[in-house]
């Protein structure tokens, strides 16, 4: 068995000083998220600010339809082109790893 070096980040120890305050597990990732607002606001000033600012993502834009009206399974019908597409091959990730295989962390 080989020994994985991962080390507990800040959320670790919040989660602890959370739970010894008496809040719930579920409200963690909202407790978690509060703190980096002022992390991601100010991150998004500077990229309003300075154009020249290169490691924000390109903007996405949606180009499909807007308004798509429901129907339902028993209406719908796939098509030959949408049936080739909708073929995936087996991953190897779900086969059971060989014996003296080794994960390497």
């Amino acid at each position: 068995m080989s020994i994985s070096k991962l080390y507990p980040n800040v959320d670790f120890y919040s989660g602890l000083i959370y739970r010894a305050m008496g809040f719930p597990t579920e409200f963690f990732p909202v407790l978690f998220a509060i703190p980096r607002m002022a992390g991601y606001l100010s991150h998004w000033c500077e990229s309003l600010n300075d154009p020249e600012t290169k490691i924000m993502r390109p903007q996405q834009v949606y180009t499909g339809g807007w308004l798509r009206h429901y129907m339902s399974s028993k209406e719908r019908h796939l098509s030959s082109e949408t049936d080739q597409l909708g073929q995936v091959s087996v991953s190897n990730a779900t086969k059971a790893p060989s014996r003296g295989f080794q994960y390497i962390i």
